[in-house]
């Protein structure tokens, strides 16, 4: 992607601007997901990918793909929508990523420079017990969400993360990482993924879904099923997404964050 999706940074305060009406779950889920874009000179192509925020009481957690996470390098902003739509940036500086030793994720802790930025960054994340909220796999029959910045779409001028509704196509499975060629678990999507969302959510929001012609109603809530990994595909174009589970995501979390 170029470098014209470039965003100038926004002033102290402007964290603060939380979209608050929605039509819906998913559209209050929007908050929580951001676009993460390196900064190069105009020439160049900017590294871009998805992300999203999680907190625990007191610790605002960013979330993304390991191969996002070091493609980024040591300059890049975070792109989020705003209370007006508008874009909210930050740069950012002195993140220190922790890495999976064996999954495509990764995890920065945020610190902010002010309570009130902090508490404005606690509002528009999700609380981190939706990242086990449900077991997995997730059954077949239920519809997932996956939210991010496929292309850079959404992510300058009225800023808005893109979602697809999918199901997935697997339950656990064994595939080699596209980004290192070693061997993790996986949950396969029935569709495929694209650029740029690597590192974006994946939800069930409990929908009701489809059974033997008779309508299920018997979930509630929101639970993170996991992340973008990337496409499976072959010459004729992708076919699958890969998605990290996000039992990955508690176990680096745990991890790394106890004291958090």
């Amino acid at each position: 992607m170029k470098s014209l999706y470039a965003l100038p940074l926004i002033l102290t305060g402007a964290l603060l601007q939380i979209l608050t009406v929605h039509a819906g779950v998913t559209d209050d889920l929007a908050p929580c997901v951001v676009f993460l874009m390196q900064e190069v000179p105009a020439s160049q192509e900017a590294i871009v990918g998805s992300g999203f925020l999680v907190h625990t009481d007191n610790a605002v957690f960013l979330v993304t793909a390991s191969h996002v996470a070091r493609a980024l390098g040591t300059s890049w902003r975070i792109v989020m929508p705003g209370g007006s739509g508008r874009a909210v940036t930050a740069r950012a500086n002195g993140l220190e990523w922790r890495e999976s030793p064996t999954a495509d994720v990764s995890v920065a802790v945020l610190k902010p420079d002010s309570a009130d930025q902090l508490n404005a960054l606690l509002k528009r994340s999700l609380p981190i017990h939706l990242l086990s909220a449900r077991p997995l796999p997730p059954s077949r029959d239920i519809p997932l969400t996956v939210m991010g910045y496929p292309l850079g779409l959404g992510s300058s001028g009225y800023v808005s993360p893109l979602s697809l509704e999918t199901k997935a196509a697997s339950g656990f499975i064994t595939l080699k990482r596209f980004d290192n060629g070693k061997e993790a678990n996986f949950i396969v999507l029935q569709d495929p993924s694209i650029g740029g969302l690597s590192g974006g959510p994946v939800f069930d929001t409990g929908k009701s879904y489809f059974e033997e012609g008779r309508r299920i109603t018997v979930r509630e809530g929101v639970s993170v099923v996991g992340l973008i990994h990337g496409v499976i595909s072959d010459k004729s174009g992708g076919k699958f997404a890969a998605v990290v589970p996000a039992t990955e995501i508690v176990r680096l979390l745990s991890t790394n964050f106890r004291a958090e």
